[in-house]
């Protein structure tokens, strides 16, 4: 049977953290047996000393017993981490069988919570909260701490870049972060990360951050990723899903999102179907594409088990009436000037 204090936990994760992959509110709820003023005690996690706050009011509105807090709270405990890995799958439970939910990329800027059998629980770039092999993160200290900020994006993975530190960067996935720190010539750039390291990379696998980029900027990582294959939660040209394919390729123009399609189909303005410029999105149930201008559009497709191209126009080889037909949205994140 369920008690009036597990209900009112469950309308407050409602009201206030209903979206898992970015709010933490587990919360346990132990009440005395029937007839006696024993107290009720919560236990779990929960992210903010606010949500904490809210949870512990709502069961003590909704109980006639004294409430005993023993909730951790993530924010407590955070810390500033990155990793030294390629790409480190993170995963929706403390356990290597679980599911991967997304991937962390090398350098990338980490906040980590607890922990639990050497795994840490972390916040990701994009928001989303994960579980991580926690030998797998390394601090953030010194002048990468305090004075480290990001000016450009890796848009390809190097197969010759040049590691200067004892950290191994043989290659660096498209969308992880650096500084450009010189310019030999033309050809080559010396870059830091955020772990620390410093490469020399290609000229051409380096794309300087304006304050947002462009349509075409987001497009052009997007084609780099042709013929990867599908896979749920992947990040890289070695497996990325459709969201993360959307996820990496804004990255590098500039621009933060959200990890998941549902998430980032709330963000930007409406654009007719006929409209669409390079970089708009096109949304559909539980997937989401990048527009090439036109009818063509890029996205990673489980159904072809690869990032491919297909089209909005029946007279197109690569028309896929499915798709045609279940579109929900189309959307332009980009300011007006820069489709």
């Amino acid at each position: 049977m369920t008690s009036s204090e597990r209900l009112a936990v469950q309308r407050a994760k409602t009201a206030y953290a209903p979206d898992e992959r970015v709010t933490c509110l587990e919360v346990d709820v132990d009440t005395p047996e029937r007839g006696t003023n024993g107290p009720v005690t919560l236990s779990g996690t929960v992210q903010t000393d606010r949500l904490r706050r809210a949870v512990v009011d709502a069961v003590e509105r909704a109980s006639v017993h004294e409430v005993q807090d023993d909730l951790a709270v993530l924010e407590a405990v955070n810390e500033p981490r990155t990793t030294d890995r390629r790409v480190l799958s993170v995963r929706g439970e403390p356990d290597e069988e679980a599911e991967q939910v997304t991937a962390l990329l090398y350098g990338a800027a980490v906040t980590a919570y607890d922990g639990c059998d050497g795994w840490r629980r972390i916040r990701t770039p994009s928001g989303y909260l994960g579980w991580v092999d926690g030998g797998a993160l390394t601090s953030v200290t010194g002048s990468t701490r305090d004075d480290w900020t990001a000016d450009a994006a890796v848009t390809a993975a190097p197969a010759d870049a040049v590691d200067e530190s004892e950290l191994s960067v043989e290659t660096v996935p498209a969308g992880v972060d650096c500084r450009i720190e010189s310019r030999a010539d033309e050809d080559e750039i010396s870059v830091s990360f955020r772990s620390g390291a410093r490469a020399t990379l290609p000229a051409s696998c380096v794309r300087e951050r304006r304050p947002v980029g462009t349509g075409d900027d987001v497009v052009s990582v997007a084609r780099q990723f042709l013929e990867t294959p599908y896979e749920w939660g992947g990040m890289t040209a070695e497996g990325i899903d459709c969201s993360g394919l959307v996820w990496v390729s804004y990255a590098a123009a500039g621009v933060s999102l959200p990890r998941d399609a549902d998430q980032q189909s709330t963000m930007g303005r409406d654009v007719d179907r006929e409209e669409l410029a390079p970089g708009d999105l096109l949304f559909f149930p539980g997937h989401v594409a990048i527009s090439l201008g036109g009818s063509e559009y890029i996205h990673a497709y489980g159904s072809a088990d690869a990032v491919t191209v297909n089209s909005l126009d029946p007279d197109d080889e690569r028309y896929v009436e499915s798709l045609d037909e279940s579109v929900t949205a189309t959307k332009r994140l980009l300011p007006e000037g820069r489709p």
